[in-house]
């Protein structure tokens, strides 16, 4: 920590508050809504709920099809739209019951669920055009009515205290080239470059759900605006899809989180925000998948777990960051290569995951996935893995703070720079900022046992506020420092 601060105090200038900071209520003054959205997340995805993927759910991929559009198109096919609308209505109204409700909320400790919903889902259909893939099919969902589904998934995570991340999975054209974009588009991703999909998303589709479910539901913790998209070195048409849709949520609802997809490029898109004074409003999500690469599958279960606190490489420090994905999978190529127990290396590698991520990804996770049709998901399966003590439940304990200690950090603090000559200083500043995190600490904590997350807003936002009350300075920097030493104190579980 000293080091740091001695970084900071050589630079000696003047803070730079000129980035905007969306405003929320002091410590004493937070919301439901604003813990939601800020909070950190212990969540799953309800894959297959909405945007259909064969190997999770089957039956409605029953005549053919690798992706929800030729499912759902050699369905019509055989049967006819009416008979379609049924079995999708049947689906969505039985994937999650009131006991798996129960389940999440109460032994899983799940904070959030993210929804995975394609563009032809919303307001049942109505933003499909004519030169979309789901044309043929619109009737279909006009008749299913996902998106009333929708309505209904976010009220019953409400009633368990549980957030919703809004997914648009599916884009028109593809924001990458596989089946889980719900339609086949020849192993490419089309939308960033197509102009009439990106302004159907950002001027139509964007502010309806932002404006149906996003901020009449307090319970609605952001709005993901794509789903892993295509690796691209430059990014150009990606940076002008994240910049309009970015302005189009911060026009309705500024405090709304939005998330954007890493690109398997994790620091692209941390020095993107902070270039375009973006990072206050957005995450970024990455997914860590450890069975696909050829790289993954030459190593065995234990390295591929020992190496998760290097290959998850976020920088941190810059942006706020989510894993929308992972998994406790390794491909079985690691496991011919695997001399101990596969249950003991699965829930070693499982423990290992989270506790990275509660380093390295400040608004937290969301497993893949939470059911399956058949079975139990195995190592995919959310219920089997937590059952099964490889993913830990959320603890719910209190943080542990008093005054004593927070005078002791406080008085650490002025000691060391004393006894080695800061010069001028306001150690008063670092005591304020130590004071203000343990107060966030304890006001989220009072909502489920909650705890910060989103740290580098948050950060932002306090020291905003903090440049308000008391005003600006070269010695801003120690105020900063004392947040961040009564997070990494305080915020733990």
């Amino acid at each position: 920590m000293f080091d740091k601060l001695k970084q900071k105090v050589q630079k000696l200038k003047i803070s730079d508050d000129k980035e905007h900071v969306p405003n929320i209520g002091s410590s004493n003054s937070l919301s439901k809504r604003d813990i939601y959205r800020n909070r950190y997340n212990y969540g799953v995805n309800f894959g297959s709920l909405f945007v259909l993927e064969s190997y999770i759910f089957h039956d409605l991929f029953e005549e053919g099809g690798d992706n929800e559009h030729d499912a759902v198109a050699a369905m019509v096919k055989k049967h006819s739209a009416e008979e379609v609308s049924k079995k999708l209505q049947n689906h969505y109204d039985s994937y999650v019951s009131d006991e798996e409700w129960s389940w999440l909320k109460n032994e899983a400790g799940v904070t959030a669920i993210r929804l995975p919903v394609g563009y032809w889902h919303v307001d049942n259909g109505k933003f499909i055009t004519s030169s979309m893939k789901f044309h043929d099919l619109q009737k279909v969902y006009e008749a299913a009515k996902p998106w009333d589904y929708v309505r209904k998934i976010i009220q019953q995570a409400d009633k368990h205290d549980i957030g919703v991340l809004v997914d648009l999975h599916g884009l028109p054209g593809g924001a990458n080239g596989d089946a889980h974009s719900g339609e086949s588009n020849g192993g490419s991703a089309k939308f960033f470059s197509n102009h009439d999909y990106v302004k159907t998303i950002v001027d139509d589709l964007i502010p309806f759900v932002v404006k149906d479910v996003c901020t009449p539901n307090e319970n609605v913790i952001g709005l993901q605006v794509v789903n892993e998209a295509a690796f691209s070195e430059s990014a150009s048409h990606e940076k002008k899809f994240y910049a309009k849709a970015i302005k189009a949520v911060q026009s309705l609802d500024e405090s709304l989180p939005v998330v954007i997809s890493d690109g398997w490029w994790p620091g692209q898109w941390a020095d993107w925000l902070n270039e375009n004074k973006l990072v206050n409003n957005v995450v970024i999500d990455s997914h860590i998948y450890r069975c696909f690469s050829d790289e993954d599958k030459k190593k065995n279960a234990r390295q591929l777990t020992d190496e998760l606190p290097k290959s998850i490489d976020y920088p941190h420090d810059k942006a706020d960051y989510m894993v929308g994905e992972f998994s406790c999978v390794i491909d079985e190529e690691s496991w011919k290569r695997t001399k101990e127990p596969r249950d003991e290396c699965v829930a070693a590698y499982g423990k290992k995951q989270v506790e990275v991520l509660r380093k390295k990804a400040s608004w937290g996770w969301f497993f893949w996935t939470f059911k399956f049709q058949e079975g139990d998901g195995g190592e995919w399966g959310f219920q089997t893995m937590v059952n099964r003590g490889c993913i830990p439940k959320r603890p719910r304990v209190d943080p542990s703070i008093d005054d004593t200690k927070v005078k002791a950090l406080a008085d650490e603090h002025s000691k060391y720079w004393k006894e080695n000559g800061g010069g001028k200083l306001e150690t008063w500043r670092f005591e304020e900022g130590l004071k203000t995190a343990a107060n966030d600490v304890l006001a989220f904590n009072n909502f489920d046992h909650s705890r910060v997350g989103r740290t580098n807003f948050f950060k932002n936002l306090r020291r905003s506020q903090h440049i308000d009350a008391k005003g600006d300075s070269k010695n801003v920097w120690e105020w900063e420092q004392g947040y961040e030493k009564g997070l990494s104190e305080f915020n733990k579980v």
